[in-house]
Parts: C-alpha cells; structure tokens; sequence
C-alpha cells in the first residue's frame, strides 16, 4: 500500500544496501525512515521505498480511527531472506511464506510474530510537511509488550534476518532493520503518500 552510507554487504546477504539508523528524509520513493521517539531518537533509512515512524503521540493527531479488520489485515514478520528484482508488477510470489514488497524485493518472511488482532486503533491519515500522509497504528498492551520482545531479538541479529516486514492484506509495505528494542506501541507508516494513498491503506488494513 518510502543520505546516510550503507555498509558492505555480508557474504550471503542481497546486494542492496539494507537500512541503516542515521540521517535525515528526503522526498524520494527510494531510501525511507524508521523513527522511534521515546525518549531517544533512532532513525532507518530503507532501501524498499516505505518509511516507518515509531514513536510516542501525544499530540493526538489522526485520532479517531478504527481497529483493523483481523489478523490477516496487518501482520509483522521477520525477514528471513531479501531477493531485490524477485516480483515485478504483473506477477506475486507462489511460495508460502513469500511476499512482495517496494521496489520488486521478494521477501522470504518467519512466522507472524504479532497480528491485527492486537492494532488496536489505526487512525486517520495525518499530513507531515516532511515525510507527506502517513497512518498511524497502535497496539494494544500485549502488542506492544510482544512487539518490543520481538525488536530486542531482531536487534541482535545481522542484515537481513535483523529486519522486521509489516505486511498489509499479503504485500509488504517496508521492512526496516531493527537496531535497538522499541517500546510504547505507538507507530507511524509513511512512504511519501498522497492522500488517496494513505486512505488506501487504511482501508486495506480496517477492510
């Protein structure tokens, strides 16, 4: 439904540039950021096109939405493996466990590690100057409690299998790295979106 210097790739891992905290936004469709704002501040920038913001809202912005639709609306799961150039636009991975993303990334992806029955709220498409519409999603208790166990493990590992898919109606919307745990169950979705976009997505993910 998007500089800073990316490292090396390991032996094994997909020959693109795989996000990385640092940096600032850019309107493009190509690098994208993850910001996480409780207390400190972590920044990813993606490679897939999508931009995720993690952070505490309390400004109370985009208030007033719905929960999702189930658990097959949103799901997180972790990357297993990132083939860039594996989907092009007519065609959609067969293999189960297997979704594509941005840019025509095939993601091999874990099991859903958290699920729609545990967004809670997911709010009405707000504007930001810098990063265009986004949409914003919280997560119950037990969400945000499993979703910042899952970070912390995530954390520890290396590119890809440290990256985390959000995955809307079985497409992936981005896959950030994950350098550090994230608490509070407050986040933000954001690729550069016009407003018609990012009310689509919020009807993908409420049905």
């Amino acid at each position: 439904m998007s500089q800073s210097s990316f490292p090396p790739p390991q032996d094994g891992a997909p020959q693109y540039g795989p996000p990385q905290y640092g940096g600032s936004p850019r309107r493009s469709r190509g690098p994208v950021i993850l910001v996480v704002v409780l207390g400190i501040v972590l920044i990813a920038v993606l490679a897939v096109g999508a931009v995720v913001l993690l952070r505490a809202d309390e400004s109370g912005e985009g208030k007033g939405g719905a929960p999702a639709a189930g658990a097959e609306a949103v799901q997180f799961r972790p990357v297993l493996k990132a083939e860039p150039g594996g989907c092009s636009a007519s065609t959609s991975p067969s293999a189960e466990g297997t979704a594509c993303g941005p840019d025509g990334i095939r993601y091999t992806l874990g099991k859903v590690e958290l699920d729609g029955t545990h967004v809670s709220e997911v709010k009405k498409p707000i504007f930001r100057d810098a990063s265009g519409w986004t949409v914003g999603l919280t997560l119950d208790a037990e969400g945000a409690q499993t979703f910042s166990r899952l970070t912390s493990e995530l954390s520890k590992k290396t590119p890809p299998r440290n990256q985390l898919a959000i995955v809307v109606r079985g497409r992936v919307v981005t896959a950030p790295s994950v350098m550090s745990p994230i608490t509070g169950g407050q986040l933000e979705i954001t690729s550069n979106y016009t407003q018609k976009e990012a009310e689509q997505l919020v009807k993908d993910i409420t049905g």
